[in-house]
């Protein structure tokens, strides 16, 4: 099974977490403070969305005084350790070898992120209670994202999942092209897929 991502999501190893009473203790403490739409899980993670990085940071923080460990050194890399965030656009701020990120596309042609536990098969997705796309965090964060974009950035292009930009301020030309993977995407013409 695996877990929507949405935004920036806080993703909790489930089996190490409740090896640590002290940080069940601290999840516990939290919980009733997290909007019911901001939290799915499975058998193996528990995903817990955020619009603001701020606001994961935060609980990360709160999850790492109760014991569980975001990250530590290993030969000189920084890798997961209980838990990982990650963004609705696949992105991961360090590597994490018990979590499997991969994108797929609900009926209605809507892309969504999915995080499974490495080597979990991945049938069915775990969704928030009475989620639905106009209410998401989903929906929220890929807007704030793309007003950010259309801000700072032209778009210069497009391909079947993302729109491609490039920085409006001349002064960074080193800067190469930003693709923003899409919400929705269009069905191709079966001559483009060639």
């Amino acid at each position: 099974m695996a877990v929507l991502i949405e935004g920036v999501s806080v993703v909790i190893h489930k089996a190490k977490a409740l090896q640590n009473q002290q940080a069940m203790d601290a999840l516990s403490s939290v919980e009733s403070r997290l909007h019911p739409m901001a939290i799915c899980a499975d058998a193996n993670l528990l995903r817990v969305g955020f619009v603001d990085l701020a606001e994961a940071n935060a609980f990360i923080s709160a999850l790492e005084k109760g014991g569980l460990r975001f990250k530590t050194e290993v030969s000189g890399e920084d890798v997961a350790q209980d838990l990982m965030l990650v963004t609705q656009f696949g992105e991961m701020e360090v590597t994490c070898p018990w979590l499997t990120v991969a994108f797929t596309k609900l009926k209605d042609g809507t892309l969504i992120t999915l995080a499974s536990l490495t080597g979990d098969e991945t049938k069915n997705v775990a969704f928030p209670k009475h989620w639905t796309l106009g209410d998401s965090i989903l929906q929220r964060y890929y807007d704030m994202r793309l007003a950010y974009m259309e801000e700072h950035y032209d778009q210069v292009g497009e391909e079947l999942m993302h729109d491609i930009f490039q920085p409006k301020d001349s002064s960074h030309s080193d800067q190469k092209t930003v693709r923003l993977m899409k919400l929705k995407v269009a069905p191709a013409k079966e001559d483009a897929l060639q």
